[in-house]
């Protein structure tokens, strides 16, 4: 089951993937995706200093504007703006009321909400009147005609034009609407101050403190700003060509406010870029995240696809009985008909607003990527059960092996690898390719191209690795088996026969009784029984070992003082020990540190190691006995000095019927330490063995156990 959903994550990994790279591709053309993320910051984009540039075209029309439209700082409607006189010389002066109700109430123009200057076309709605001509002698708003004729309507047009621009300006530079401060104040010939327009007061602090800022003055040409693009001597030159007031130098303050607090067009276009690079930023972080999760499900997906075995019954299913043709024509078929289906799809009318290009590229990608997974898991896991039968290659085989043909290893190799070579020239030509026409999809086709041929490679040291390591599992079971029958043949022919040879002395005994009989009855009797409980013990371990090893045994868990438990081992071994003058040191007595265990099964292990420390360790020695916590671990070593030098490799002394003197002439089964091992793996611990010249070192390691 794990096998199938590690493929399924690996699929949608990978078309997580895609869809992400073609979102990218879609909304940054041209690779324009690694402009946004070297973009360090808004104020450094195109966008920001047209902005500032078009806030200070502002600033100057809108001196002009309320000198035109404005009396004490207030639009007044009283206000002459223009002077007619006709050909009886009759003037007439056209205040900003008059200009208003001409332009709305004759023409139906108007002023929308964007500042855009509209005329209504329904006749019925506004009476239109003829479209009479005026001599202009003067008018204060800029106008390209200053006197002269103008017709009605063009003169209502260039009024409302310029209203309509006053009250754009005084809108976008609004204190309480905009992040754009600034201040502009104007000196006369004798440099006294004359007048000032501003949206808020700016001091030096606020200079000094504030990100972005521009201060200039326009009599000595000094400009001082950290606004880069702005910061020239062009700059200042355009900035003093914008001045209505000839006349009159000016002192023009300039100050952002980064934080963009209102809402403005600023504000409105730092939200854009901030989106555009955070989702610029989201999708290449899926796209490296995913594709690491997608590199390592595939990994998982091939070595559990191989790790799996069938069953009989599995082994009669059709999926195995089908040979490997069959799959790969499905392979090939499929893939075609998708790949198809897919163009069809995307030249459709469905996408004909889009620029599908980079997404057909990603979508075949993924069609070939998934079909092509498929059949390499079906490979698989027909390998792993020994299923992947090639009609052809059996055909081959069968020839090869009667003679007809011959096939050497040689051939096999370059019949495999020189394609490879191949295709991994050909990835490298197409990488370099890209290089020269930076064509995206050459380059995609080509990484594609070398990272399937490495993933063949790669499939391939797999399946020979796994053989091998099947191999060797296989020769290393033959070899267990044989030895186990041989030593369990040895363990249980040696006391049976000793039983049966006292039985027939027993036998003889009672035929021809001797004056000695009820000595050597006794003396006979002993020894069989001694001998069958030497029996009865190897049938119960080997009983015992086999269920630890199916996990059979139920044990009975609980919270155990592995110190206390230690200690009273130590407490009942040491009087044997003592026997051979054997003394046992152990530190750290004084801890107190909890496992989960079961008890008596935990001291049967202790009681295995104890037991073998008093038939191997050396006499007039010590055994050292230490208990310390790292982390969440327990850490028991047991370490004493062998009376011989360990023949065998101390890993092999965990297997059965293994002992350290190949000898044999030693007492035991070989059993205790395989059957201690288990119990511990049984209890989530750890037993490691190590051998040192004679120094023989045990550690178990064991989870702390914490109450919640």
């Amino acid at each position: 089951m794990r096998k199938f959903i590690v493929a399924m994550i690996n699929i949608v990994v990978a078309i997580v993937t895609v869809i992400s790279l073609s979102i990218l591709q879609v909304e940054y053309p041209n690779n324009s995706f690694v402009e946004v993320l070297n973009s360090p910051s808004f104020e450094q984009t195109d966008e920001f200093y047209d902005i500032i540039n078009n806030n200070i075209d502002d600033i100057f029309k809108l001196v002009t504007l309320k000198n035109c439209f404005e009396l004490n700082d207030e639009l007044n409607y009283s206000l002459i703006v223009a002077e007619t006189i006709d050909k009886n010389n009759q003037i007439k002066k056209w205040n900003i009321r008059d200009c208003l109700n001409q332009a709305t109430k004759v023409h139906g123009l108007y002023i929308d909400n964007n500042f855009n200057v509209e005329q209504i076309v329904d006749h019925s709605v506004v009476p239109f009147s003829s479209n009479v001509s005026y001599n202009f002698t003067f008018k204060t708003y800029p106008s390209k005609l200053r006197t002269g004729v103008m017709t009605e309507e063009d003169f209502s047009l260039e009024f409302m034009y310029n209203l309509a621009e006053y009250h754009r300006c005084k809108f976008n530079l609004n204190d309480n609407a905009t992040n754009f401060k600034y201040h502009l104040t104007y000196f006369d010939s004798l440099e006294n101050y004359a007048k000032e327009y501003k949206n808020a007061d700016i001091t030096e602090k606020d200079m000094s403190i504030n990100n972005h800022f521009l201060f200039l003055i326009s009599k000595d040409n000094i400009i001082s700003t950290n606004i880069s693009k702005n910061n020239s001597e062009t700059n200042i030159k355009y900035i003093k060509s914008l001045n209505p007031i000839l006349d009159q130098e000016f002192v023009l303050q300039v100050l952002i406010d980064d934080k963009y607090q209102a809402n403005d067009l600023l504000k409105a276009y730092y939200d854009v870029y901030s989106h555009r690079k955070n989702k610029c930023a989201i999708l290449i972080t899926i796209i490296i995240y995913s594709s690491l999760i997608f590199l390592i499900s595939l990994f998982l997906t091939v070595m559990f696809v191989l790790a799996t075995k069938k069953t009989v019954d599995e082994s009669k299913r059709l999926f195995y009985v089908l040979p490997a043709e069959f799959y790969f024509i499905c392979y090939v078929t499929l893939t075609t008909s998708l790949l198809f289906l897919n163009d069809r799809l995307l030249i459709s009318n469905i996408f004909s607003a889009y620029n599908i290009s980079p997404v057909r590229i990603n979508i075949n990608l993924l069609i070939i990527y998934t079909t092509t997974l498929l059949l390499i898991l079906i490979y698989a896991s027909k390998y792993a059960n020994d299923t992947l039968t090639l009609t052809t290659i059996n055909k081959v085989k069968e020839n090869y092996e009667t003679g007809t043909i011959k096939i050497s290893s040689t051939a096999f190799f370059f019949a495999i690898f020189i394609p490879v070579i191949i295709l991994i020239i050909l990835s490298i030509y197409l990488i370099y390719l890209f290089s020269i026409t930076h064509d995206f999809r050459i380059l995609i086709t080509g990484i594609v191209m070398l990272l399937a041929t490495i993933g063949f490679i790669v499939y391939i040291l797999i399946l020979e690795y796994e053989f091998n390591k099947a191999l060797d599992a296989q020769v290393k079971s033959n070899e267990m088996r044989t030895s186990l029958i041989a030593n369990v043949s040895h363990d249980i022919k040696t006391p049976l026969t000793s039983i049966l040879n006292y039985t027939e002395l027993i036998s003889e005994e009672i035929s021809n009784p001797s004056k000695e009989m009820m000595g050597n009855l006794e003396e006979y009797s002993k020894t069989i029984v001694n001998k069958s409980h030497r029996l009865n013990d190897l049938i119960n371990d080997l009983i015992f070992d086999s269920k630890l090893t199916s996990r059979n045994v139920e044990l009975n868990m609980t919270k155990l003082d592995l110190n206390a438990f230690i200690t009273q081992v130590i407490a009942e071994f040491e009087e044997k020990l003592a026997e051979k003058n054997i003394k046992v040191i152990y530190t750290n007595n004084t801890l107190k540190l909890f496992i989960l265990a079961d008890s008596s099964q935990l001291y049967r292990v202790f009681q295995n190691l104890f037991t073998n420390i008093y038939k191997y360790a050396l006499e007039n020695s010590r055994v050292y006995v230490d208990l310390e916590s790292i982390k969440s671990k327990i850490i028991v070593s047991i370490k004493n000095i062998q009376k011989e030098k360990i023949e065998v490799d101390p890993d092999t002394l965990k297997d059965r019927f293994v002992r350290g003197n190949k000898s044999r002439s030693t007492e035991g089964f070989g059993l205790g330490l395989s059957i201690s091992e288990n119990l511990i793996r049984s209890m989530n611990g750890k037993l490691e063995i190590n051998s040192i010249q004679d120094l023989f070192t045990v550690k178990i390691v064991f989870v702390s156990y914490e109450e919640d």
